[in-house]
């Protein structure tokens, strides 16, 4: 199944309507479907009605869009389909030699998943120019993002999944803000680099 740019993004707006979540977070972690990693646990439904919908502007109150749970080891085997591997590292990995894209550097995946919410991961694959992080491996000559757009390659579950795989990579290094290089943890002062 393909999906065109825009039927993504619209299909992506409508899963957050219908997966209507509370803002509180997408729960705990349990095992689920193919691969070591775990997948997420649904966020819990908010029930309200049509008229406490147009009272409150369009959206329960509290609500914020969240990710659907997704299979990380399925999410696995859609970056290597995707071929994300030819700009993105993860160390620990072992993902093919050969790719039919060309290997251009892009941001170390490693421990991305403790770092950021799922929807941001989400947001930098639909809409890679929202958040443009500046510096070598992140923007073009133009100053926008390197990512590529799979937007017409990509099915909604690849997508889903693709995020609960990125979110379940905790282990590994910090970044330095400034540089984007792996730094130790253990080393650093949180507060001198303005970590969230």
């Amino acid at each position: 199944m393909r999906i065109h740019r825009h039927g993504i993004k619209l299909i992506v707006t409508t899963i957050g309507f219908v997966v209507v979540a509370s803002a509180r977070g997408q729960g705990d972690m349990k095992s689920m479907g193919s691969g070591p990693a775990p997948a997420m646990k649904a966020p819990a439904p908010i029930r309200t009605t049509m008229e406490a919908l147009h009272t409150s502007g369009g959206v329960p109150k509290g609500w914020k869009f969240l990710m659907p749970p997704g299979n990380p080891g399925k999410g696995r085997e859609a970056f290597v389909t995707l071929e994300c591997f030819a700009c993105h590292d993860v160390k620990g990995e072992d993902f093919p030699q050969t790719s039919k894209r060309s290997r251009e550097p892009g941001p170390e995946l490693t421990g991305m998943g403790s770092h950021h919410p799922a929807e941001y991961f989400a947001e930098s694959i639909v809409n890679p120019n929202r958040v443009i992080v500046q510096g070598p491996g992140y923007t073009g000559p133009d100053g926008l993002s390197k990512m590529p757009d799979y937007n017409d390659v990509m099915t909604v579950q690849q997508f889903v999944d693709l995020v609960a795989y990125l979110k379940s990579l905790k282990g590994g290094p910090m970044h330095e803000p400034a540089t984007g290089k792996p730094m130790d943890p253990k080393s650093m002062d949180m507060k001198s680099h303005n970590m969230k």
